[in-house]
């Protein structure tokens, strides 16, 4: 006789063992689950009652539909159960794209694994998300304002394709979450964050027809990954801290000078005043023009969404990735190679649109 709420898929495989009809073999065959699954149900019974007995403290509505796509999630139920017991964290991107994967795989084109579906997601299954274990300057706006009526003048002999901005940013490349979705309940263990930093330096022209080569800063000088890797995928340099430092900001800028000689161009580059800004060399194809002080926020290009995009590219491209090794049961993890690998591929396929506080000049 059917109870006034539904009952989840682990709690109606609980049900069906304690009636005692059925062997586990067929019960598993009945809900369309492995083996382990089922197992997992069992060993972790007395969780799973107690948590649906529970109503209010779960969120549980009286009566929740039925998932549409069941096949779906039960896959993705199960592999996150098999990922939990590895202490892998799992936050809602990854979630989501692993139930799309599943639903592409079982030829289900139509299913979205939306926010909403998501929400049910966890709902249905007591799922929660738990936390795994600088104050910026103020920006005079008289500065911007002075500095804004200046530009124009400033870049008045250069083409939105020879007008430049190059900017530092901080990438943890191993993206780990630093939270992860758990039954409700269930004690978490994620390990600890990864906190391996680079410099990722990134530039780019005023018509976002161009990028300048990429330099990225790692901490170590031979990385093991990198042996007998005849070409690296960027530009690479190291020193203790990864950090950029003035001899490393004047080899780049050297290099891009070449560069434009080569192709007997002259460019202007905007750049913020930090101290690895400090040691201008004289160059025949670049000019440098600093941004004026605290001042980053509101008038360089690349910190209004460019960098923030990028580093969202990035992330997508490590979640796939750790798809991939939890699929594979590999051990997971990014090493520099590779973060230097999707750092590439993720900024060459931005299509860019630089925000300079001026307009282009008529030809």
């Amino acid at each position: 006789m059917a109870t006034g709420k539904t009952l989840s898929i682990a709690e109606k495989v609980i049900r069906a063992v304690e009636k005692g009809d059925k062997k586990k073999v067929e019960i598993a065959k009945q809900f369309s689950i492995p083996a382990s699954t089922l197992s997992t149900f069992l060993k972790e019974k007395e969780k799973i009652l107690k948590l649906y007995s529970e109503k209010k403290s779960c969120g549980y509505q009286k009566r929740m539909r039925e998932c549409e796509y069941t096949v779906i999630e039960q896959c993705v139920l199960k592999w996150f159960v098999q990922a939990r017991d590895r202490n892998v964290p799992i936050d809602g991107k990854l979630l989501q794209a692993k139930a799309e994967e599943f639903a592409k795989e079982l030829g289900h084109s139509e299913f979205k694994a939306s926010n909403g579906w998501l929400d049910k997601f966890k709902k249905r299954h007591g799922i929660v998300f738990n936390r795994l274990c600088g104050k910026s300057a103020q920006v005079q706006e008289e500065d911007c304002s002075h500095w804004i009526q200046k530009l124009p003048e400033i870049v008045k002999d250069y083409s939105p394709d020879d007008v430049f901005n190059a900017d530092e940013t901080g990438l943890f490349f191993k993206c780990t979450p630093d939270k992860t979705m758990t039954f409700k309940g269930e004690p978490y263990h994620g390990g600890k964050k990864s906190k391996e930093r680079v410099t990722l330096l990134l530039g780019a022209n005023m018509s976002g027809l161009e990028k300048l080569p990429a330099l990225f800063i790692g901490k170590s000088l031979k990385p093991r990954c990198f042996k007998n890797v005849k070409s690296l995928p960027v530009h690479y340099e190291a020193n203790k801290k990864a950090w950029m430092t003035s001899q490393l900001f004047s080899k780049w800028q050297r290099k891009v000078d070449a560069a434009m000689v080569r192709k007997k161009r002259k460019i202007i580059l905007f750049i913020n005043n930090c101290t690895a800004h400090n040691h201008i060399t004289v160059m025949k194809g670049v000019t440098i023009k600093f941004l004026p002080p605290n001042t980053t926020s509101k008038l360089q290009p690349l910190d209004q969404g460019i960098i923030n995009n990028f580093k969202l590219r990035y992330r997508k491209l490590v979640v796939r990735k750790l798809l991939r090794d939890i699929e594979d049961e590999r051990l997971l993890g990014t090493d520099l190679l590779e973060a230097m690998r999707m750092a590439r591929r993720a900024w060459e396929h931005m299509v860019l649109q630089l925000s300079f506080p001026v307009h282009q000049r008529s030809s």
